[in-house]
């Protein structure tokens, strides 16, 4: 056997024009399509100090995960690392390497903060309610904290990516077309579909702090850095997704094994176009 037959060949260097590959090039993804989707299950426990939810009042008539998701301005789709071990003499005169853990960084969260201090109050209630001063001694000089268990605090959260033409209704736009006696629009077989990330045990462990100063003003930014047990991926799927309601200890309401579920209207729950994307773009304001 030649020793060059598994290297390179002529024919598998690209050499069409550009022409030929217009459909892949001519299609980048945009770091601006993007929502995070707070699928919190078990938010009544630590916003119990604040009547166990945020009055609508105060978030425009929307549920407060819904103002959370679109004032989250900034997001990371997660990397990944293998810890790895060092094997000596299994072959003479080779070293090897071996994953021996999979690592996760952390998941860091930028939100523009609103006047009414909405997400800065449930980001600081959750993380109050994860190591509490007990009740009726916050001013006691004997005063100690007791952290609550983990089963009570930690919860589920989304990140969406999705493109510009992920939400275009081509079945309707060819019935509008057959009403006016137009020739239905051919499907593109090329619509982007999404890309969800699930991040299981999600919890806060630093919220950054904000510079307020006299100057000229801009708006506040409040960041938080969460800790997770891991994630997992779902890529190019539509609408059809199903999923088993989570209880408060993150186990099924069947028999099936345990599952984790998007408690809030999610992308991949809806049918429809979000309301939000006829206001904002996610990842900043239009």
């Amino acid at each position: 056997m030649s020793e060059n037959n598994l290297f390179p060949r002529k024919k598998d260097i690209f050499q069409k024009s550009i022409r030929d590959v217009q459909t892949s090039v001519g299609r980048p993804s945009f770091d601006t399509q993007f929502q995070v989707v707070f699928s919190f299950g078990n938010y009544q426990r630590w916003l119990e100090e604040v009547g166990g939810d945020i009055s609508r009042a105060r978030t425009s008539g929307l549920d407060f995960k819904e103002k959370m998701s679109i004032m989250c301005t900034e997001a990371e789709l997660p990397g990944t690392s293998f810890q790895t071990s060092l094997a000596v003499g299994h072959h003479q005169g080779i070293q090897e390497e071996f994953p021996n853990l999979r690592t996760f960084p952390p998941l860091n969260l930028t939100f523009y903060l609103d006047a009414d201090h909405v997400i800065l109050e449930v980001l600081e209630t959750w993380m109050t309610f994860i190591n509490p001063i007990q009740k009726g001694m916050k001013r006691n000089l004997n005063a100690f904290g007791r952290f609550n268990y983990p089963e009570e605090y930690k919860e589920i959260l989304h990140i969406t990516k999705f493109e510009k033409d992920t939400f275009v209704d081509q079945p309707q736009r060819s019935r509008n077309n057959l009403e006016r006696g137009l020739p239905p629009v051919p499907r593109d077989k090329t619509q982007s579909k999404l890309t969800s990330y699930e991040f299981v045990n999600v919890w806060p462990t630093n919220l950054a702090s904000m510079r307020v100063a006299y100057g000229d003003s801009a708006v506040l930014r409040c960041s938080v850095q969460l800790a997770y047990d891991r994630f997992f991926t779902k890529f190019h799927y539509d609408d059809s997704l199903s999923s088993v309601e989570n209880t408060p200890f993150n186990t099924s309401n069947d028999n099936s094994e345990y599952e984790y579920l998007n408690m809030t209207s999610t992308t991949a729950a809806k049918k429809k176009r979000p309301w939000w994307l006829n206001v904002y773009t996610l990842g900043g304001l239009l």
